[in-house]
């Protein structure tokens, strides 16, 4: 843990910032709009200091004033922001001993998807009183350039990256879901999102594990929130990330081996008609190719992938605003299963194509009341191509011929959402309501062909084999959701807040209609605002995928074994024919309780702990009976996940930022669900259901990640991930499960990326170059394990990431 130590250290010697407190002021101010004509109640107020660094964040009461007292003496940067109106900034200076008095006064505003992510809020940035974990454009283009969205989510304490995607909270993939603004973007067919945007085209990420604001809707895990990138007033052009990522040969930082990584990018963005009308185009070509390092380096997966993404902003009068979005993400990914036991021949290759586009229409009606209205269609076509024909042979250690099933898969939606927003007084208890209705049609259609699969023993006899019912099988099918929420934010004062809201959601696949009632609530402890206690209870149901409602349309499967031989059948064949029982729409009940604490301008901390357990999961299940098998889809999977976590902040802007979480949790689920299995590369044997620990369940993990500026053309970064290594289950020559599932482990993960870079003056340029050092520690961090009774290498393990250098450059926003 000596990686760790160096980390507990730096942090350490930062405290000397904080070690001296200046006198202290009190500020107060008054919040109104139409200049100062009309107050502005429940209005949100920001103070940072000028090192950037946010003191506090209040907000207003019932009259619109707030005040914060306690304050260190010093110069400050105080916003007041309303959902509908411009966030106005007004500079103060604060003396010992002294009272400011500041007025601020907010235009009526034209719509932006900008958010600051703050940590210590009565109220998320997303409109919640539930805690997000969130990053900012300025943190995307430090820590994860070139990486995406993907890349940012990586950074966070509440995502662990997973071979199906990414787990919120201990969740699976599926049961997460992502919006743009309130646009729902997932695969109908798995629940999973597909978009990649531009870099630039993304200006925050938040993860919301669960919000009580019951517009938030269709998951159970946890919620991933992207704004995008409003145009600036003035015309700009800017390309970035020119220089590739060189791969270098395993063991050898300088011996270059071919491109690794390439992501240029472009923007362009600025006003078409001056003060009305704002355009911001982004696009971004991506090519990465990465070998495994348990075969030979000339073995790669490769993946070109193009994005492009338009945001036009209208202002069309002084209290309308319109805002459309579009987007085309194509891609392919060659070799995309290539892994320790799948070599080239045995893999496929994936041909994807996403499409957007939403427009988003705001009405300010009044100073407490306007309407959001936002229409969004959302195409996916995904196609899955085997190498060829040849019979798939699955034996412990490899696989020979070609990947058994070819599929094309064409899903979409379309979806109107529309709200209506206010605040009103009721007996002296300032009210912040919203209600809406959510309208989602899902469309699904596929076409499916399986050939033969042999199970063979390490001596190449073969002991089981699966023949499939049909030659060629279709999916088609259309559903309806239905969702209608409310919800009211009570402020009986300034230091107490209260969310309650309700959903009914009509779930289209199963049939049923499902009440969603929510509750949340915030406590400010200190009159400065620093300290904030919070906690909630709700009910989230998932988005029911299209898999379910064309389960029987699959082919069924015919299995066989055989005795050591290889030729004597053990028994007759079974036909195990698709059986869907009545479903239910997967939920999940969620509590949590949370502390955050600013120390100072520098130091914050939070301690946060969560319990969520889900019920109705969809899985799938062979029962055998005799000779006659059912591959059956039920509702009756259940899940249990509760964690503590507790992390730390330290920022002394702009020369270091700092920050760190420990997370301990339990994960428990029953392990065979029905996207695990019928995602587009469907898995060719499914073995018997158990309720057991996840493959999310990690139950230690210390995450970090610091930047330090020395001057202003030097930074220092780091991202530290330490966590206890997944679980695995152990298999026989037959593809059977032995003993206890998910009983075996992988080994810690721990790994370490460094990177330092310098500003260089080029011209009118100042871009950033520098070195980044991917597994800085060089630690082992296998993918894949032999978990194959059968196998002589039973119990090794595989595939672990190398330590490589990659030269950066890159331009700033």
């Amino acid at each position: 843990m000596r990686q760790l130590t160096i980390w507990l250290v730096v942090i350490a010697c930062s405290a000397r910032f904080a070690a001296a407190q200046p006198a202290t002021g009190t500020l107060a101010g008054l919040v109104t709009t139409q200049a100062g004509t009309v107050r502005l109640p429940g209005a949100a107020v920001t103070v940072v200091d000028r090192g950037t660094q946010q003191v506090t964040r209040l907000f207003c009461g019932e009259d619109s004033t707030f005040a914060s007292e306690s304050l260190p003496a010093g110069d400050y940067d105080v916003t007041g922001s309303l959902e509908g109106f411009v966030p106005t900034t007004v500079r103060v200076h604060l003396t010992p001993g002294q009272a400011v008095n500041v007025a601020i006064d907010l235009p009526i505003a034209m719509l932006t998807q900008r958010v600051d992510v703050t940590a210590s809020s009565p109220v998320s940035a997303e409109g919640t009183l539930s805690p997000s974990d969130g990053l900012s454009s300025q943190d995307i283009d430090q820590f994860a350039p070139g990486g995406g969205l993907s890349g940012s989510l990586r950074l966070l304490a509440s995502v662990l990256e997973t071979p199906g995607g990414f787990s919120i909270k201990g969740g699976r993939p599926s049961q997460a879901g992502m919006q743009i603004g309130s646009s729902t973007l997932a695969d109908t067919a798995t629940g999973l999102s597909h978009i990649s945007l531009p870099d630039d085209a993304i200006d925050s990420v938040a993860v919301l594990p669960n919000p009580y604001a019951v517009e938030y809707g269709r998951f159970s895990s946890g919620l991933v929130v992207i704004q995008t990138k409003r145009a600036a007033d003035q015309w700009k052009i800017r390309l970035n990330n020119f220089s590739p990522a060189f791969r270098t040969k395993r063991g050898s930082p300088v011996n270059l081996y071919g491109i690794g990584y390439w992501a240029p990018r472009l923007e362009v963005g600025g006003p078409i008609v001056k003060d009305r009308w704002f355009l911001e185009q982004t696009a971004q070509f991506r090519y990465a190719a990465s070998d495994v390092a348990s075969l030979p380096p000339n073995e790669l997966k490769v993946s070109r992938a193009f994005s492009s993404f338009t945001r036009v902003d209208g202002n069309l009068s002084p209290n309308q605003t319109l805002v459309a979005t579009a987007g085309f993400f194509p891609g392919v990914a060659l070799d995309a299963t290539l892994g320790t036991f799948t070599p080239p021949p045995a893999t496929v290759d994936l041909n994807t194509s996403t499409t957007e586009a939403s427009v988003t229409h705001r009405v300010v009606w009044s100073n407490s009341l306007f309407s959001e209205t936002t229409v969004h269609e959302h195409d996916y076509r995904t196609d899955v191509r085997p190498q060829g024909t040849a019979t798939m042979q699955l034996l412990p250690d490899t696989t020979l011929g070609n990947f058994y099933n070819q599929q094309n898969r064409n899903t979409g939606t379309e979806q109107i959402v529309e709200t209506v927003s206010g605040t009103h007084n009721i007996l002296g208890v300032l009210n912040l309501f919203k209600a809406g209705m959510d309208v989602l049609h899902n469309s699904y259609d596929g076409n499916s062909v399986s050939r033969t699969v042999l199970i063979e023993r390490a001596d190449g006899s073969l002991a089981r084999s699966l023949d499939f019912s049909a030659p060629v099988t279709t999916q088609s099918t259309e559903t309806t959701d239905l969702a209608l929420f409310a919800q009211d934010r009570l402020q009986p004062n300034a230091n107490w807040y209260l969310e309650l809201g309700a959903r009914v959601d009509r779930d289209g696949i199963v049939g049923r209609f499902n009440v969603t009632p929510r509750i949340g609530t915030a406590i400010v402890l200190t009159p400065s605002g620093n300290a904030v206690l919070r906690g909630g209870f709700g009910l989230f149901y998932e988005r029911t995928p299209s898999t379910a409602a064309v389960f029987d349309d699959f082919e069924s499967e015919i299995d066989t074994r055989f005795a050591s031989d290889g030729t004597t059948p053990l028994g007759p064949p079974v036909a195990f024919t698709h059986v869907t029982e009545p479903l239910r729409t997967p939920s999940s009940r969620t509590w949590d309780i949370g502390y955050d604490y600013r120390l100072n301008s520098h130091w914050s901390f939070h301690a946060t702990a969560l319990d969520r357990e889900g019920n109705h999961e969809l899985i799938v299940n062979p029962v055998q009976v005799g000779t006659v098998g059912q591959l059956q889809l039920t509702s009756t999977g259940q899940s249990l996940y509760r964690g503590l976590e507790v992390g730390v902040h330290f920022s002394h802007n702009p020369s270091a930022d700092f920050n760190a979480s420990y997370t301990w949790s339990m994960a428990r689920a029953d392990l065979n669900s029905l996207t695990n299995y019928y995602d587009a590369v469907m898995a060719p044997v499914i073995g018997v259901n158990a309720y057991a620990p996840s493959s999310t369940d990690v139950p230690h993990r210390l995450t970090a990640r610091g930047r330090v500026m020395p001057t202003n053309r030097w930074l220092l970064l780091g991202i530290f991930d330490w966590h206890t290594g997944v679980p695995y289950s152990i298999v026989d020559e037959s593809l059977d499960f032995v003993g206890p599932r998910n009983s075996e482990r992988f080994p810690d993960f721990v790994r370490l990326e460094v990177g330092i870079e310098r500003r260089f003056k080029v011209g009118k340029l100042q871009p950033w170059i520098g070195v980044r050092v991917w597994n800085a520690l060089n630690t082992f961090l296998p993918n894949d394990v032999q978990a194959n009774l059968g196998s002589p290498a039973f119990g090794s393990f595989y595939n672990s990431e190398y330590r490589q250098f990659r030269i950066q450059l890159r331009f700033e926003r």
